[in-house]
């Protein structure tokens, strides 16, 4: 039976007094922007732990984190992305508050927001990380804050906890558990999952000619009702990543749709110019107007059937990273459903002997219907040791 008399909270307190030291004297690069140009300021302050019989921590998670760790570290990671001009939150204050409504459990940052600015519930919040109430941050401040730092700059942050942890004996790796989570992002998204970077720029030859032909044909034509029918031109998909196969076909991509209206003589439309028939739709009162379509380049040739027109994918979502991943249906587990988005895959070391579990890495990777494979192959401690890795399901 392992000895717990060292994760006693005195013993904890004494070693982190320690740790404190050598993780300062391993982030030395100072913070450029002037103390008084802070919107808020933290300060490391020891307080009193009381853990309850039960278990229960008195003042909750965010009192005994900010209690027992000194997250000033964090502003040496974070200086080379401040200037020395202008006014911001203290780092370590936003990302406090941003670990606080992780750890308490919040559905998302607005209802944590709302939480901080009330005077008698975010009182214990506001004081941990050093915000004032006349300085409240909002949701923006939080999204602009991540924007700033980035995916790497919280991993080096998180690599410090972790390391903090490691010194003070509650991480061994002698049992990893892996497991991923799927969310969402609110990105548009129309069906398409064969979508690569050339999809934001869909070439098409000859355009100019091609509706110039389809215009005319339209005015030559007897039927007065399909004159302001929609004309569409389409190209064939693009995508590098189609799957090769004989039963599958190539889709075609509806890249412009146009159409003629009645001509207003104060305001011409200037594509009747762009594709050539000004004359003959000036003569026939008419104009023409573009109702679906991205132009992202404009070439000229030499003839109208070398002019080469580039076009973004209707299909194309504005996220190009996520990809679409499977999940138990919240609302039918015995069903699954199909996201678009990110998977999380945290890999969390298990202390049996602790009774606790603590994540050591966390990997964000696009949306993947074999999430499940994703770790594999042997798990080394970092002193080379081989240990036990398994996956929920």
């Amino acid at each position: 039976m392992r000895d717990l008399t060292p994760f006693s909270i005195g013993r904890v307190t004494k070693k982190l007094n320690h740790i404190h030291c050598q993780i300062s004297a391993n982030h030395q690069n100072p913070f450029p922007k002037p103390e008084v140009f802070w919107l808020s300021r933290y300060r490391y302050e020891h307080r009193y732990i009381r853990i309850h019989p039960d278990g229960r921590i008195e003042g909750g998670l965010s009192r005994f984190v900010s209690s027992l760790v000194d997250f000033s570290f964090i502003r040496s990671i974070v200086a080379h992305r401040y200037s020395l001009v202008g006014i911001a939150y203290d780092p370590v204050s936003l990302f406090l508050l941003d670990l606080f409504r992780y750890i308490e459990k919040y559905p998302d940052m607005k209802a944590f927001t709302e939480v901080i600015r009330d005077w008698e519930r975010g009182r214990h919040y506001r004081l941990y990380a050093g915000i004032d109430f006349d300085h409240l941050p909002c949701e923006a401040t939080f999204t602009n804050f991540k924007e700033r730092l980035g995916e790497e700059l919280y991993n080096r942050i998180f690599h410090v906890l972790v390391e903090m942890a490691e010194m003070l004996g509650f991480i061994s790796y002698k049992i990893i558990a892996t497991d991923g989570t799927l969310f969402p992002t609110h990105a548009r998204y129309k069906g398409c999952t064969w979508f690569e970077k050339e999809c934001n720029c869909v070439a098409f030859f000859g355009i100019i000619d091609n509706i110039r032909r389809k215009v005319l044909y339209r005015l030559n034509s007897p039927d007065r009702k399909s004159l302001y029918k929609d004309m569409r031109v389409r190209v064939q998909c693009p995508s590098q990543r189609f799957p090769i196969h004989p039963k599958i076909k190539r889709p075609k991509v509806e890249v412009i749709t146009l159409c003629l209206r009645e001509a207003d003589p104060e305001k011409p439309s200037i594509f009747n110019q762009i594709f050539g028939v000004k004359e003959e739709l000036q003569q026939a009162g008419l104009d023409l107007i573009v109702k679906r379509g991205v132009f992202t380049e404009v070439v000229l040739g030499d003839s109208p059937k070398t002019d080469a027109f580039f076009f973004r994918c209707p299909k194309m979502p504005h996220d190009l990273d996520a990809r679409i991943g499977v999940r138990k249906n919240p609302r039918n587990p015995d069903r699954i459903e199909k996201i678009f988005g990110f998977n999380a895959v945290i890999d969390t070391s298990i202390e049996l002997d602790l009774g606790i579990e603590l994540p050591v890495a966390c990997t964000v990777i696009a949306g993947n219907g074999e999430e499940g494979r994703h770790f594999n192959g042997d798990v080394r401690h970092p002193d080379g040791q081989a240990v036990q890795a398994f996956r929920p399901r």
